[in-house]
């Protein structure tokens, strides 16, 4: 791979909770030295999450290998700065009908990709069988052919806002805290409590 491949693989690795093992054994796998790799793998977590994982500072031992190792991180930055993928992957906004339209359409086998690109810190719990972003304290599952995603309760109207400007019809529902927007292939269940919102998708 070349260098932007091997960034763009470390990131999906972070996103997808590889361990720390995993990637530098990558790293070393395309010719960056074992002691390197530790660091390199140190930047690019704080390009992407600057507030939780400080860049590690290793010492060198001779003036070459600091240069080399130094070449390495100008590298590295310039290409997280300056590429294109930097915008275009992660739009950090709340998820949409359209995302979940998009996601129950697409399948299970990419929501870790997808949920990313709209904002980042998802991963894949095995234990409680769901996406989890705890930075937003938001998570998506898929029970009985419905794609489920709670959130923290909405307090604004775009998500409805949304619903009935795309032709979905607002259904009369009586539970109190809930209702239902359907168009004649999708059905939306919007479930409101005094922390949590929860919406689920399913085709008619």
């Amino acid at each position: 791979m070349d260098k932007q491949q091997i960034i763009d693989q470390i990131k999906w690795m972070i996103a997808d909770g590889n361990t720390d093992h995993e990637i530098e054994a990558l790293l070393v796998a395309e010719g960056v030295a074992r002691s390197d790799a530790k660091y390199t793998l140190s930047v690019i977590r704080n390009e992407l999450f600057p507030h939780e994982y400080p860049i590690i500072f290793e010492p060198k031992k001779n003036k070459n290998y600091l240069w080399a190792s130094l070449l390495i991180v100008v590298t590295v930055i310039a290409l997280l700065l300056f590429h294109p993928w930097r915008k275009a992957t992660t739009a950090e906004r709340d998820i949409t009908p359209a995302d979940m339209i998009r996601l129950i359409k697409a399948g299970p086998g990419v929501y870790t990709t997808e949920l990313n690109k709209i904002n980042s810190g998802w991963t894949y719990s095995q234990d409680k069988d769901r996406w989890e972003n705890k930075k937003r304290k938001t998570a998506i599952a898929t029970r009985m052919e419905q794609l489920l995603y709670m959130c923290p309760v909405l307090r604004d109207h775009s998500f409805q806002d949304y619903l009935e400007n795309h032709d979905f019809r607002d259904v009369v529902y009586s539970k109190p805290g809930s209702k239902i927007f359907q168009n004649t292939e999708f059905m939306f269940t919007i479930q409101t409590n005094e922390h949590y919102t929860m919406i689920s998708l399913a085709y008619r």
